[in-house]
This record gives C-alpha cells, sequence and structure tokens, in this order.
C-alpha cells in the first residue's frame, strides 16, 4: 500500500467516529409538505409551484378571458377594480414589486417637494436601497427609531425644521408603513394615524400607505376606513394572496394616472400580469372567511394554553397577526422539536417566549393537537 493511499485510509478512518456523532446528533427533519402541514411563522405556506400551476388551470378553466396586455384590461383590471373598491379609491394600478410601489406612490405625491417624512424601521427607508433617494432626488426624513410610528410631536418638528430654516423646504408627503415588518407586525395606532392625517391635511402634504400586510389585520379592523386617511395605498400580492409576485396601488384616478405613466418610465409595464392577478382573485374570493376562520382557530388554542396553565398571551393592543406566546419553563425545552416531527414550523422561544404567526393553515388540525405538541 503507497502512503498516499494509507493516509487517505488513515483520514477516513479517524472522521468515522466524529460523522457517526453528527450523524446521530443532527436534528430531526421536517416531513414532507402535504395538506396537514402548517406554518406558525410567516404570513402564509409558502408557495408550492405544483400547487400553484393546478390552481392557476382551475381558475382558467372557470371561463372569461383572464388575458391582458401590458396590464391592461383581462383579469389585471378586474383585480385593480376589486382593489380600488375594497380600500374606497378611485382607480387601483398594478406593479411588479411593493418596492416599486412605495417609490412611485412617494414620488408622486412628493410632487415639486424634496422632503417625504417616513419611518425609520420601514420598508421604504431600509429595504429599497435608497431608491428614492437616487432615482426621484427625494430626501427620505427618518422619524421614530426602535417604534411603529412617529408622535405627531415628532412630525410636526420634522416639517417645522423644513419649513423655518435658513433655506426653507416642504415637505411633500408622509410614508407609514402599517403593519410594520420589523417590530413583529405591529401596526400604528388608528388614533394616531387619524392625528397624522388630519395634521396633513392641513398642511397640504399628503400621506401614503405601505400596507403590504394591511388584510392580515385582525378581523374587524376598519380597512377601507384607514385606507381614506391616505392619498395612495399599497398592498402586497404575493405574501397571503397566493400570486407568485406583484403589488397593486390605489389612489386618486390623476395619482394613478401618474403612476402608471412612471410605472413605464420606469420598466415596469410587463407584458402581461394575468397570472398573478388571476391566482389574487380567487385568493380574495373566500380570503375574509379563511382569515375569521384563522383568528378564532389561534384564539382558541391561546385560550386552551392559559387555560391549562402552560401559557400566557403577552399583551399587544396594535397586533396584526402575529403573537407572543411566554411559555412555562417546563414546556419550553424540546417544544420546537416536537413541532418539527409533527409537521408544523415554528420559531425557537427566546427567553421563554415565542412568536406565533396567525395565518390560514392553523385551521389545518384540531387545536387539541396543537395544545398536546405544547404540552409534550
Amino acid at each position: 500500500m503507497d502512503r498516499r493511499h494509507f493516509l487517505s485510509l488513515s483520514l477516513v478512518a479517524a472522521a468515522a467516529p466524529a460523522v457517526s456523532w453528527a450523524r446521530q446528533s443532527a436534528p430531526p427533519s421536517f416531513p414532507p409538505v402535504d395538506a396537514r402541514s402548517v406554518w406558525l411563522v410567516g404570513d402564509s405556506a409558502p408557495p408550492d409551484p405544483e400547487r400553484g400551476a393546478r390552481r392557476l388551470l382551475e381558475l382558467i378553466q372557470r371561463g372569461g378571458k383572464p388575458r391582458d396586455s401590458y396590464l391592461a384590461n383581462g383579469a389585471v383590471a378586474e383585480l385593480e377594480a376589486r382593489f380600488a373598491k375594497l380600500l374606497g379609491k378611485e382607480d387601483c394600478a398594478f406593479l411588479a414589486t411593493g418596492t416599486l410601489a412605495n417609490h412611485l406612490a412617494a414620488r408622486v405625491l412628493a410632487g415639486d417637494a424634496s422632503r417625504v417624512i417616513v419611518q425609520h424601521e420601514s420598508h421604504l427607508y431600509r429595504d429599497e436601497s435608497d431608491a428614492t433617494q437616487l432615482l426621484s432626488g427625494l430626501n427620505l426624513v427618518a422619524l421614530a427609531e426602535g417604534r411603529a410610528g412617529p408622535s405627531l410631536a415628532e412630525i410636526r418638528a420634522a416639517v417645522d425644521e423644513a419649513e423655518n430654516g435658513p433655506y426653507p423646504l416642504r415637505v411633500g408627503a408622509i410614508v407609514l408603513e402599517s403593519p410594520v415588518r420589523r417590530l413583529k407586525g405591529e401596526m400604528i395606532d388608528p388614533a394616531l394615524i387619524r392625528e397624522i392625517s388630519t395634521y396633513a391635511r392641513a398642511k397640504s402634504i399628503k400621506m401614503h400607505l405601505d400596507g403590504a400586510r394591511l388584510l392580515l389585520a385582525p378581523p374587524g379592523y376598519d380597512i377601507a376606513g384607514t385606507a381614506a386617511l391616505f392619498d395612495t395605498v399599497y398592498v402586497s400580492l404575493y405574501k397571503y394572496l397566493d400570486a407568485p409576485f406583484g403589488a397593486v396601488l390605489a389612489g386618486s384616478k390623476a395619482d394613478i394616472a401618474k403612476v402608471r405613466d412612471l410605472r413605464h418610465r420606469f420598466g415596469g409595464t410587463i407584458y402581461q400580469g394575468w397570472p398573478c392577478a388571476i391566482l389574487a382573485l380567487g385568493a380574495l374570493d373566500d380570503f375574509e372567511a379563511r382569515h375569521r376562520a384563522a383568528f378564532a382557530a389561534a384564539d382558541q388554542l391561546f385560550a386552551a394554553l392559559q387555560a391549562r396553565g402552560l401559557a400566557k398571551l403577552k399583551p399587544a393592543p396594535n397586533a396584526s397577526n402575529i403573537r407572543e406566546l411566554v411559555l412555562q419553563p417546563k414546556i419550553v425545552e424540546g417544544v420546537f422539536d416536537r413541532m418539527r416531527v409533527a409537521g408544523v414550523r415554528m420559531l425557537k422561544p427566546e427567553g421563554g417566549v415565542v412568536q406565533v404567526y396567525v395565518n390560514d393553515t392553523i385551521t389545518r388540525r384540531p387545536i387539541e393537537e396543537y395544545v398536546k405538541l405544547f404540552t409534550g
């Protein structure tokens, strides 16, 4: 046996115990995804290409003429009309991404003004690569670091600083995100939104709502009433409405006409959007019923855990679909792996607290089954 071969065999032999130990200690994997798979994390189940393709074919076979041409007519026009009505606006435009929706809304609403007030934790400020600054020359003034939204006093101060500096500037728009993804889906208090909206209108400052997850607000939340406080509203199509991508932006006819013009200039007038539109329309048909059922199931689960002394729900008056459970120490250990083996995705508890995302997959199992998994 040559020396090189001997050394190779020696290394394999030396590594064998470590490999064997790693295999034995590796955490169990999730079972294959099926109709009983549950996601207690995220806005919905992850996209399933096969299921999505079957669903698209099913919706197409119902009849009608879904095909659009460069986002005109067909299912895209139907979707735009549906969301315009849902949000109480005159018009609505389909856009390929939420980033583009936020950008064009801020640009159109700001007009000739150069300053736009935003939240520090917002998607527009933290996740859009300074697109509005670089491509539209807007100066984003970020307020309320670490909080869901700025106070009215903070907004007044920011406007006063712009208007009364040595070289006066005008604030053209205020952009608010609600729910706020970076803050566990916390929503801005409706009373605060009304205060800010009243002030903004008195100052002729336009308002845009990044409502990507607006439909995930608890059942009974006044979506149209909230939308009425803003000039434009964006909603995502893919986070929980089954579309592979896409967004809608609703507002006045004049503003949305400008958005469509800019959409083309920014390369966003794609050839066809009907696959997204038809899937989103299909999801909208029973979304409210599924949403209510999901929240009802979650409430039953939280009540059952509390009744058994296993967990307490953290107070969260402005929560959207994310709740925090404070678990008793005796059930923290192993709960993540128990859920994993059973095909229930959930975040690992941190400091005895676990975030539970409410979406319609929670209705796939009886409540008592979840209680047993928490109990161990």
